[in-house]
């Protein structure tokens, strides 16, 4: 298993893929009054509430990777599975039924049930499991294997997947980044991105170690996870990788995740500068500020999830207890900060299909 520091070729393929596709990029917004109320020179919010007409960041990895799987020469794609704590499922289901794939989704104990009307809307056949996140994961693999589906997952579940869709996924995710970089004036400083599994979190740290060479010019990362699910904090502080033992209840639920994808953890190991653990208020206040702004700043209506990232970035410039982060990360007012809105406030519309165009 390889770490997700992507090649040039992989880089370029995914940029070829898009341009094939000529799908619109997403809006990245400056929040000036934000950043001042936080201390900061500059607030960069990448709004991916409402992505190729979805309501979340998840699509461009489903989008590249079943893609590519079933444009091999001789494919014989038929039906596809994955399992689902948030947005993977219905960008999986999206992805796979314009393809003309039936599409099986198995969802956590706990999934509401408009997450589960809108996987079925969208042409998804959908099992509510009895278990956490983690182990649906190993039912829907175990499933998928009796009954020969690709299975397709954001994380890594073995050494054995002949298709790399793990990493194609994560690999698609950095096409979010060539659409900010070609927005931003001038590279932020400072990159915060949150983690479930940590496969955004590995594609922006992949990406951005292949785009700045030099660490020294390189935006420092930091890591925003759920107070309870922090499995990324869990495994740096360790220095390996941690599974948690149980995951605490938290609003923030596409983030809900006790082990990290190994094929994420050796990247996000080595260029992680910092990882704070958010806790429900904190996420609530950072979707207010979004919701509701100050000024002139535009509204970005993200979710509980999606906010977790401005949410890291308000606890580390406010809480006394995290000055040594915000020293170590040089937060001031000269910093520049980019943060992903990565989904949206309420669950998608009932027909989420429809904004996409056949063929792709």
């Amino acid at each position: 298993m390889h770490a997700a520091r992507f090649s040039s070729r992989e880089l370029d393929d995914v940029r070829a893929w898009y341009a094939r596709h000529e799908l619109p990029p997403t809006p990245l917004h400056r929040l000036p009054a934000l950043a001042h109320a936080l201390g900061i020179g500059e607030l960069l919010v990448k709004d991916e509430t409402a992505r190729f007409g979805l309501s979340s960041f998840k699509i461009l990895g489903a989008h590249y990777a079943i893609g590519r799987l079933a444009a091999r020469p001789g494919a014989a794609v038929s039906a596809i599975a994955c399992a689902t704590a948030g947005n993977h499922g219905l960008a999986v289901t999206s992805a796979g039924r314009n393809l003309g794939l039936d599409v099986h989704v198995f969802v956590p104990v706990g999934t509401s049930p408009a997450r589960v009307a809108a996987l079925r809307a969208a042409g998804a056949q959908v099992v509510v499991t009895r278990v956490a996140y983690d182990a649906t994961v190993r039912l829907m693999a175990a499933e998928a294997r009796r009954r020969g589906w690709r299975v397709v997952s954001d994380t890594a579940l073995g050494d054995d997947d002949p298709d790399a869709i793990p990493r194609a996924i994560m690999a698609g995710y950095t096409r979010l980044l060539d659409e900010a970089a070609a927005q931003w004036l001038g590279a932020p400083d400072i990159v915060i991105v949150q983690a479930g599994v940590g496969s955004l979190a590995g594609a922006v740290a992949g990406w951005l170690q292949a785009r700045f060479a030099d660490p020294r010019r390189r935006p420092r990362l930091v890591i925003a996870e759920p107070a309870g699910s922090a499995c990324v904090l869990a495994s740096l502080r360790a220095g390996r990788l941690v599974t948690l033992r149980r995951c605490a209840p938290t609003i923030m639920t596409g983030l809900r995740c006790g082990r990290v994808s190994p094929l994420a953890w050796p990247v996000l190991k080595a260029g992680v500068s910092a990882a704070v653990a958010v806790s429900d208020a904190r996420s609530v206040e950072a979707m207010r500020r979004l919701g509701e702004p100050a000024a002139a700043d535009p509204i970005v209506a993200a979710g509980p999830s999606g906010a977790c990232g401005l949410a890291a970035l308000m606890a580390i410039a406010q809480e006394a207890g995290l000055r040594p982060v915000r020293d170590h990360l040089g937060l001031n007012r000269a910093a520049s900060v980019f943060v992903i809105a990565t989904e949206a406030l309420a669950p998608p519309g009932s027909a989420p299909i429809a904004a996409l165009q056949p063929g792709w």
